[in-house]
C-alpha cells in the first residue's frame, strides 16, 4: 500500500513537542543513546492484592461481547484536527506531540486501535482496584483498563494528562502535583513492547508496580500474536504531604 505522503529525511525531535511546563519542571536528558539514566528506577514492588489472572481473562471476555476497539487516533486532514476517536484534541496539550505522529506519519486509526474500560465498567472490580491506592483521595479518580490487540501501537509521547483535563473538567492540570502508577496485569509475552525513556520494559510479572516519573518519553507495542493488556489507567487525584505541599495524583496502572 502506497504512503500518502513522504518518509521525513531528518529525525524528529519529541521534545519540541513537549509542553514547556513539563520540561522546566521535570528535566530529563532526551538523549537515546544515554546508557547510564535511572530511567526504569521507579518499581515498587508485585502486587498481591489482586487476582490479576482473573482480571485480564475478564477484560479480554469484555472485549469479545462487541469486538469494536473504542479508542484510536488519527488525523482529520479536512479539518486539520487531531482526534482521539471521537474526540478533537486540538485544544488539549498533546495535540503538538500528537501531531509529530499522526500528521504526515504513519500512525493512524488503523494501527493505533485499542480497548478501554473505565471506572463504573469495571463492575465487581472497580472496587478491588481503587482501594490498592487507599492512602489517596479519590474525588477525581479514573480507572482505566486498556487492550492492545496484536498489531497496534500506543504512540511514544510524554505524559500532559489530557485525558484527566477531557474528564475532570480542570482547564489546565498543575502538572507539579500530577502521578502516574503503572501495573502489568499479565506476565511479559513475546512481541509485547513497552518503553519507559531508554529503558524496555520485559519479562515482567502480572502485578508488577511502577510509580511513573513524570516527564519521560514513553510509549507501547504489540507484536506478538496475544492481545496485549496494556494499561490499566488509573487518575486519582489524591493529597498527601510532600515537602509540605499537597501533590494530586493521576495515578496509571498498566496491565499486561
Amino acid at each position: 500500500m502506497k504512503l500518502g505522503h513522504k518518509i521525513s529525511e531528518q529525525r524528529l525531535d519529541p521534545k519540541q513537542a513537549v509542553p514547556k511546563d513539563i520540561l522546566e519542571q521535570y528535566p530529563w536528558h532526551w538523549d537515546p543513546m544515554k546508557q547510564d539514566h535511572d530511567d526504569a528506577s521507579c518499581f515498587m514492588h508485585n502486587s498481591k492484592e489482586i487476582d490479576w489472572k482473573a482480571l485480564g481473562d475478564w477484560a479480554i471476555k469484555k472485549c469479545n461481547e462487541h469486538l469494536t476497539p473504542q479508542k484510536y487516533w488519527w488525523y482529520d486532514y479536512d479539518n486539520e484536527a487531531v482526534m482521539h476517536s471521537t474526540d478533537n484534541v486540538n485544544s488539549m496539550p498533546i495535540k503538538e506531540q500528537a501531531l509529530l505522529a499522526l500528521k504526515n506519519n504513519t500512525h493512524s486509526k488503523h494501527n493505533s486501535q485499542y480497548f478501554k474500560i473505565a471506572n463504573e465498567e469495571f463492575e465487581e472490580w472497580y472496587g478491588p482496584l481503587k482501594n490498592m491506592f487507599t492512602n489517596l483521595k479519590d474525588d477525581k479518580m479514573g480507572i482505566g483498563l486498556f487492550v492492545e490487540p496484536p498489531g497496534h501501537t500506543i504512540w511514544s509521547h510524554t505524559d500532559t494528562y489530557s485525558s484527566f483535563i477531557r474528564r475532570t473538567g480542570d482547564s489546565k492540570p498543575d502538572y507539579t502535583v500530577l502521578r502516574r502508577y503503572m501495573a502489568f496485569v499479565r506476565d511479559w509475552d513475546f512481541g509485547h513492547f513497552f518503553h519507559y525513556g531508554n529503558h524496555c520494559f520485559n519479562q515482567w510479572r502480572a502485578g508488577d508496580l511502577w510509580d511513573l516519573k513524570p516527564g519521560i518519553y514513553h510509549g507501547s507495542a504489540n507484536a506478538g500474536i496475544n492481545p496485549k493488556i496494556t494499561k490499566l489507567k488509573r487518575w486519582i487525584k489524591a493529597i498527601r504531604e510532600v515537602m509540605n505541599k499537597p501533590v494530586k495524583y493521576e495515578t496509571s496502572i498498566f496491565l499486561r
